[in-house]
């Protein structure tokens, strides 16, 4: 295959060869999905050829052995939930907020970027400790973070993050969790959640 750049002049002959080299294949093709560009280029692959991929919105550029993204560090989804009322609990293990998001990798080697948040957290006992994490699929995936309650009822703001590497392109649901070591733990108005698809 030609590769580059070709300067043509007045009078010389287009080739099929040329045609295919110069334009077809240097071109960003576009394909239903990854199993279409698999069809359509069989036999024919050669290094640095860049396609788009309708069913995920995302381009992908061929390295000589395989496709991959073709830059990382991308944002390429993004979904949020929010929730607005009061919730408590005494549990000692984690349980789930009422934050939670379902997001499907486009990509094995994505990662999610995850921010939880919550207006008012607080305890009703001093020297409490409330905790914070995140969960996939019903499993903690996240350190805690934890605020020792220095006055009875005293609220707190606060946000957690995390980047998680689920080497996956099933849908994945994410939740935001929360425990006490005793007493009651009250999250009040409002909390989030925002999980983001990053490209490799």
């Amino acid at each position: 295959m030609a590769e580059g750049y070709k300067d043509w002049s007045a009078g010389d002959i287009l080739t099929a060869a040329d045609l295919e080299d110069y334009t077809v294949k240097q071109s960003v093709m576009r394909f239903d999905d990854s199993s279409a560009r698999t069809t359509a280029l069989s036999g024919v692959l050669a290094e640095g050829m860049v396609s788009y991929l309708k069913d995920t919105d995302t381009v992908e550029v061929y390295d000589g052995s395989a496709w991959g993204a073709l830059a990382g560090g991308k944002i390429l989804q993004l979904v949020h939930d929010y929730d607005t009322s009061t919730i408590t609990t005494t549990s000692t293990s984690f349980v789930a907020t009422n934050a939670s998001v379902t997001i499907t990798p486009s990509a094995a080697t994505s990662k999610i970027f995850l921010i939880g948040s919550v207006y008012a957290f607080f305890s009703d006992v001093v020297g409490d400790d409330t905790y914070l994490s995140f969960d996939r699929d019903g499993t903690t995936i996240s350190a805690e973070t934890r605020y020792t309650q220095v006055v009875a009822n005293r609220r707190i703001s606060t946000t957690l993050v995390y980047l998680d590497s689920p080497s996956s392109t099933s849908a994945l649901t994410y939740t935001l969790d929360y425990k006490v070591s005793s007493g009651t733990a009250t999250i009040q108005n409002a909390h989030s959640i925002t999980a983001l698809e990053v490209s490799a």
